[in-house]
């Protein structure tokens, strides 16, 4: 910014800073008062922190950009940016533009303030409150009618007998502040430095006398179950072996899935690292591993220094897409990971008959899917070989990794496994766990033919499938947002946790440059927003979430 435009960016606005506009200012005052500026020290107020209202700036202004940076020292939530510059041919002072890039606020060209902009924020910012700063095009009505908190404008009066700066709101002043005549012969920088000051202390008096924070707490609707307290942690010290427990854990599970054996583990990762050495991968031996599969088995991959190969899902299973597989098996290709993510069972028959066509082994990722089904058995029925994750809902952060194993591996896997395998504490957690375990899966299917039953009725959303011959567990329920949609789905998940409701966003274990051959893995990624579906989620808080997402969505 060169000196000479500091009254030029006021200059047209109605608003008068005598001394400002005076070409030739020296250079050396105004970067001083900028330094000074910069160095203020945050004010009372800063307990409103982020929770306070969801504010939309409108200005062009130099002091748009100071009184972006306030609000940012505050901790306010400041939603959005419109660039109006009062009689000037730009939309945006030039420093604004990296203020807001870098604070990560979304910044419109605003000059006329048309409907597309009115409906970009009707649609997907949704403010609380307008601030408007030395605009003198004419702000549609709307956008602070749309406000819960309406539009205020921030001024000064400099030219007149008395200068001061104000506040006002539908045409009434509701905050002024006189300002001391600038010294004969002063700086001015300095005056200007001091009338921003003014400025934004008008702002904040407003701000704590009529937008008091929402109290915090918690989420109304949490996206997982809560847990109870750890009152059975003890157990897991007291019982620190794996003991009889320990192998009535392991018999109940095999009997629940079907399967020869089964191994109860402290975690999921030794489980995949156990099942590659069983099947005599080597190092740099090629695996084919889908877009969507668990950090555990991609880290057990790596740590056993083999070489993931990645192949793209199935656009709305998100299960390996048997139809990708061939390009991607080549000379050194030895297995592949079959992975039910978000509990939806994967394509095992054609899977297995490429498999068995190619030569390659199968080890399948179930850590998402306990419990769900293909065709007429349980996921991990022998002979197949797979590796399941068990949640422990009554000891928080505890969870137990189960690998479901025919007898021909048995033998090498009981070697490898045995300083691996779950205290007695902890597998008498995973009895009480598995007991309960059909009844959480019935409660989840349950949410989750709710929600697919009302959101397959819109355009704007897609839903998980429901194959004939596979029945998923639904660790998660992943809502699509198609370009129908009025908000995208990072968008919506803001404005659900600003209505109280947690949600979560599809995380992937790859880099983006593994993503970016993966077009469906990216888009289910970019696209998606998980949605509580636990056992204790009731209707009313289900119907709540519907709501929220209707409104917020579709309008």
């Amino acid at each position: 910014m060169r000196p000479q435009d500091i009254g030029g960016f006021d200059a047209g606005v109605g608003i008068q800073t005598p001394g400002l506009a005076v070409p030739g200012t020296p250079e050396r005052s105004w970067h001083a008062a900028r330094a000074a500026w910069r160095l203020l020290p945050c004010l009372a107020g800063a307990a409103m922190g982020r929770n306070g209202p969801r504010i939309l700036l409108i200005g062009g202004t130099y002091r748009a950009v100071c009184v972006l940076e306030r609000l940012l020292e505050r901790g306010e939530r400041v939603v959005a940016f419109i660039g109006v510059e009062g009689g000037g041919e730009r939309d945006f002072c030039p420093e604004i533009l990296e203020l807001c890039d870098r604070a990560g606020i979304p910044a419109r060209s605003g000059h006329k303030l048309g409907e597309e902009v009115v409906r970009w924020l009707e649609d997907r910012i949704r403010p609380e409150l307008a601030i408007a700063l030395g605009v003198h095009t004419e702000i549609p009505l709307s956008i602070g009618g749309n406000c819960r908190l309406g539009l205020v404008e921030l001024g000064d009066s400099s030219g007149a007998s008395q200068p001061a700066v104000f506040l006002r709101q539908r045409g009434q002043e509701l905050v002024r502040r006189e300002l001391p005549p600038p010294p004969e012969g002063g700086d001015p920088g300095d005056a200007y430095l001091s009338m921003l000051e003014q400025l934004c202390g008008c702002l904040e008096e407003f701000l704590e006398r009529h937008a008091q924070p929402r109290a915090e707490r918690s989420f109304a609707i949490p996206f997982e179950s809560a847990t109870a307290g750890g009152e059975n942690v003890a157990a897991l010290a007291a019982h620190a072996q794996a003991g009889s427990a320990t192998r009535a854990l392991e018999a109940r599970v095999a009997e629940y899935l079907g399967a020869e054996r089964v191994f109860a583990l402290h975690g999921a990762r030794a489980g995949f690292r156990a099942l590659t050495r069983a099947f005599g991968l080597c190092k740099g031996d090629e695996v084919l591993v889908p877009g969507v599969a668990s950090a555990a088995a991609l880290e057990a991959l790596r740590a056993a220094e083999l070489a993931p190969v990645f192949v793209d899902i199935h656009p709305e299973r998100l299960t390996l897409a048997p139809s990708a597989l061939g390009p991607a098996i080549g000379p050194r290709t030895r297995a592949l990971l079959a992975a039910h993510p978000l509990g939806q069972p994967a394509e095992l028959d054609a899977l297995y008959a490429i498999a068995e066509e190619r030569g390659l082994e199968v080890i399948e990722d179930g850590c998402d899917s306990l419990g769900a089904r293909f065709g007429d058995s349980r996921l991990g029925r022998s002979p197949c070989a797979a590796v399941f994750r068990l949640p422990l809902a009554h000891a928080p952060g505890f969870e137990l990794g189960l690998v479901a194993a025919p007898d021909s591996l048995a033998v090498e896997l009981g070697s490898q496994l045995e300083a691996e395998r779950a205290s007695d504490g902890l597998a008498s957690l995973g009895l009480a766990a598995l007991e309960r375990w059909e009844d959480r899966l019935a409660a989840r299917r349950r949410s989750a033919s709710a929600y697919s039953a009302e959101f397959s009725r819109y355009d704007a959303f897609r839903v998980p499938p429901t194959p004939e011959n596979a029945l998923s567990v639904y660790s998660g329920y992943l809502l699509r947002l198609t370009r129908f949609a009025r908000a995208g789905a990072e968008d919506l998940a803001k404005l659900l946790a600003e209505s109280g409701i947690e949600t979560r966003r599809l995380r992937l274990p790859l880099a983006d440059r593994e993503l970016a051959s993966l077009p469906a893995a990216e888009h289910a990624r970019a696209t998606g927003i998980l949605l509580p579906v636990h056992e204790s989620l009731t209707d009313s808080q289900r119907e709540r979430v519907m709501d929220e997402i209707f409104g917020y969505a579709i309008g």
